[in-house]
């Protein structure tokens, strides 16, 4: 299959997933906004201010990340059950293309979610975010969404039944946002969790949203290429390591 056909077929299976999430609208924008802000609410009443800018950052990661990997892993666990995912199987389609499918699907919501926070966080917490750097943030945004994308598959297409695939997902949804250091700076773990910490794409994606809010280029640049490597990384797995019969 060309790269061409791959991305119209990405497009148009995108399309038909779009109207089927629109019909539960309500609740994905009740879990993808109401909960992250609420959480801001209680995280910025405690957080001493200078750390307000990493509990705005924190919550921005529920919803890039915690709603990715969730939703993408959840979604394939309902067309397993619903026997939707043999009708995919059969089709002329790598898993790659239906993985990109789900995922974009649901990218209108986390990135509108993600604007909610943001403009809470600024106009009703003060939050210091400079806004020359809203268009580096937003970049930001999609840089964590697509490297935690493999994640989602992982559980999604390795667990066997639905009510697995949702525990699984709901395990390590809570193990990579909040036990990892998106609501704090990563200094604070130990030295040895500190390298754990560092295998994470969650903490590369803390790291480049707190440096472009403070504005530490370096450290930018530098978490933007480890999240770039992230995408690479899983990509080159779901489109060459896994095929439909291992799912």
């Amino acid at each position: 299959m060309s790269v061409r056909e791959g991305f119209r077929q990405v497009a148009v299976a995108t399309r038909m997933l779009l109207l089927e999430s629109s019909r539960e609208l309500g609740l994905v924008l009740g879990f993808s906004v109401i909960f992250p802000v609420g959480i801001l609410f209680f995280l910025n009443v405690l957080a001493a201010p200078d750390l307000r800018v990493q509990a705005l950052v924190g919550t921005i990661m529920l919803d890039m990340a915690l709603l990715n990997v969730n939703a993408l892993a959840q979604t394939m666990g309902q067309d397993k059950a619903r026997k939707e995912f043999d009708l995919w199987v059969s089709l002329p389609v790598r898993p790659a293309v239906y993985t990109a499918a789900v995922a974009l699907s649901y990218l209108p919501y986390s990135l509108a979610a993600a604007a909610v926070t943001l403009g809470v966080g600024i106009a009703g917490f003060h939050i210091p975010v400079p806004t020359s750097t809203i268009p580096t943030l937003f970049a930001g945004f999609f840089l964590v969404w697509a490297s935690t994308l493999g994640i989602g598959f992982l559980i999604g297409a390795l667990g066997r039944t639905p009510r697995q695939i949702n525990s699984y997902a709901q395990l390590i949804g809570i193990l990579l946002t909040f036990f990892a250091p998106v609501f704090y700076p990563v200094t604070v773990l130990p030295v040895p969790l500190q390298w754990v910490a560092y295998a994470w794409p969650l903490t590369w994606g803390s790291r480049y949203l707190t440096a472009v809010v403070v504005g530490n280029s370096g450290m930018a640049l530098e978490a933007a290429a480890v999240l770039a490597g992230y995408v690479v990384l899983w990509s080159t797995l779901i489109a060459l390591g896994l095929r439909w019969r291992q799912t």
